[in-house]
């Protein structure tokens, strides 16, 4: 049971034009709506709530509030038991028996037991949608009395870091709810039911959702694993939210807490506006200008390479800086600091004009004309930036550049097949779970094609067969050196201009605790792992 009680105290300035300005309608008769903690998100882009198909952020918070998991991230990348009590790892390292904790209740009242373990592991996998990949492994997933027991293919190094990202189901409500589909007797899996509605035991629970417009969370006050003092009882997750409209309404009061990349321009103001602090939501990330190989020129590595010398870091790296605070370093290819395989003794890529024309010219293409198509992320306005950098920089090697911007849903359409991907996609890319396995391979293995996140089209059998063995390897030493040759093999093929390792900067009230915003070692290093809102605290 929780050890969470219930107060009723006044939010400060939950007022009726609060509501109005965000467009958030009244979710409960107006007096209850005032005794309760509301915190209000702003979010760039939309959410999907069905826990088993995003590999976005939005989707990502919501499942870490709405979900409960096997095991869950801390700090430093470790991970601590939740659903799982306990668990076993047989010899060969090839099944995984968890003991499932007793107690636990879903929203609607239910015990969740091992068959819901089961039953959720099968749908993600049986669906192939979200993070399906970390699961390849698996071969089978049984329920013997109170434990479910996962038997895999062959030995998976990073399974237990992959379950960050298995949610738990409620299989009889699920199954309750089924339409036609295309999963036999599973019929649609709960497609529908769960694209608007929550069957989880986390510490939130869905009252209304849409995907392009707002979710409204209340709190579950029977989570079995507790809240901080006094959390948010009330989330409302706004999305769609331009960040000019952050400006004018966080000082005003009528937004807690923001999660869209924000210009420069804003950061600084809000971080003049009086209650107002930027933290930083530290994660092992990397923005990119992917480029699309199949896609001629830069199907040859030299006009990758041309376009990647040509680009001017240091001007890059001058614009990260805003309000005495950096939202991000210099990155040293494909995967972040502080994570396997990362090698500090890898030079930094510099521009070097000359060195770029001379890799154009020995490409099958020298001599000809070139132009390019780049999209970049409408939601965030920084990007335009790094866009007309590399506009200007390449049009010193001859190339003309079109710069396009485009909405979330229409670049993750983009990416669905080379043909409609762009040349150059400015996406950012991080850890899903606390294994570099989680990064690499929905970016570079072959099966993973058809993502925001592997928009380079870059598939190798030698990157592929790497990354197989990376995951069978359970030696951490050996697991880094061959994932630090595998980063320089991806390197060598500019797949990218690696910017930088991003820190994302946050705008928060100051009567809002979130401690992984702002104390290094209470953060969680994969996507969305600080927007944990039992752990935060709203002291009005």
């Amino acid at each position: 049971m929780s050890n969470f009680t219930l107060t009723r105290r006044h939010l400060l300035a939950t007022t009726a034009s609060a509501g109005l300005a965000l467009g958030l309608g009244p979710i409960m008769p107006a007096a209850a709506a005032a005794e309760k903690r509301t915190l209000r998100l702003a979010d760039g882009n939309i959410g999907q709530a069905d826990p088993h198909k995003p590999v976005d952020f939005p989707g990502s918070i919501l499942m870490f509030n709405l979900y409960d998991f096997l095991v869950r991230p801390l700090p430093r990348g470790e991970l601590e038991p939740s659903v799982a009590q306990s668990w076993e790892i047989s010899e060969d390292g090839k099944t995984y028996t968890f003991t499932i904790r007793d107690g636990i209740k879903f929203h609607d009242g239910s015990t969740l037991t091992a068959e819901d373990v089961v039953f959720s592991a099968n749908r993600m996998i049986t669906m192939k949608r979200g993070y399906a990949f970390l699961f390849s492994a698996v071969e089978s997933v049984e329920q013997e009395g109170n434990k479910a027991v996962f038997k895999l293919k062959e030995p998976f190094s990073p399974f237990l870091a992959a379950l960050v990202r298995l949610a738990i189901v409620n299989k009889k409500l699920v199954m309750a709810n089924l339409k036609d589909g295309e999963f036999g007797e599973f019929k649609d899996y709960g497609g529908a039911f769960l694209s608007s509605a929550d069957a989880g035991s986390g510490p939130y629970r869905i009252v209304t959702h849409d995907s392009q417009s707002e979710t409204v969370m209340e709190i579950y006050p029977d989570y079995f694993a507790g809240f901080a003092s006094n959390p948010p009882e009330v989330i409302r997750s706004k999305f769609s939210v331009e960040a000019v409209a952050v400006r004018q309404l966080m000082p005003r009061r009528e937004i807690d807490l923001t999660r869209l990349p924000l210009p420069p321009e804003i950061v600084l103001a809000l971080s003049k506006s009086e209650g107002i602090s930027i933290g930083q939501d530290r994660k092992p990330s990397i923005f990119h200008f992917k480029m699309n190989t199949r896609k001629a020129p830069l199907d040859d590595v030299n006009v990758r390479k041309a376009i990647a010398l040509a680009f001017d870091y240091e001007q890059l790296y001058g614009l990260l800086q805003v309000a005495g605070q950096q939202q991000g370093i210099p990155i040293r290819g494909p995967i972040p600091a502080d994570v396997p395989g990362y090698d500090p003794d890898v030079p930094l890529l510099k521009r070097d004009i000359e060195a770029a024309k001379a890799a154009l010219a020995q490409s099958k293409y020298a001599g000809q004309q070139h132009e390019f198509d780049l999209v970049w992320f409408k939601g965030m306005a920084l990007q335009e930036k790094f866009a007309l950098l590399l506009q200007a920089n390449l049009a010193e090697l001859g190339i003309k550049v079109n710069i396009t911007s485009a909405p979330w849903p229409q670049i993750v359409e983009m990416a669905t097949s080379p043909e409609a991907s762009p040349h150059l996609a400015c996406v950012a890319t991080s850890l899903s779970t606390t294994d570099v396995d989680s990064m690499l391979w929905g970016e570079y293995h072959s099966s993973s094609a058809g993502t925001y996140l592997s928009m380079h089209w870059l598939h190798m059998p030698e990157i592929d067969a790497a990354l197989e063995k990376g995951r069978q390897i359970t030696d951490a030493a050996e697991r880094h050196e061959l994932y630090k040759e595998l980063a320089k093999t991806i390197a060598d093929q500019y797949p990218s201009v690696f910017m930088y390792q991003g820190t994302d900067l946050v705008a928060f009230q100051n009567y809002l605790k979130a401690p992984g915003f702002v104390d290094p070692a209470a953060s969680i290093p994969i996507m969305a792992g600080n927007y944990r809102y039992d752990k935060m605290t709203m002291d009005v």
